[in-house]
């Protein structure tokens, strides 16, 4: 559920979570990350990689920055 007070990207963040699917591959639960600021401190590598995107977003970054950010820490976090 989405609670009101939040910033729109905690709500973007929020909605991309709850996907079932997501949340079953990355093993999370979303209910455990309302702001952006708790899913960078994640443990949860897709969680972090999704608030890294959406953080990107709202610096107004290209596509290959953001892609080239989320690559490198996917890189550093699973290999």
């Amino acid at each position: 559920m989405i609670k009101s007070g939040l910033t729109n990207n905690d709500r973007m963040l929020q909605v991309v979570l709850n996907d079932s699917k997501l949340a079953s591959y990355g093993e999370f639960n979303p209910s455990d990350y309302e702001t952006i600021e708790v899913a960078l401190s994640s443990d949860k590598p897709i969680v972090v990689a999704v608030a890294k995107m959406i953080q990107g977003l709202q610096r107004k970054s290209s596509d290959k920055e953001i892609y080239n950010e989320v690559n490198n820490y996917l890189r550093n976090n699973l290999l």
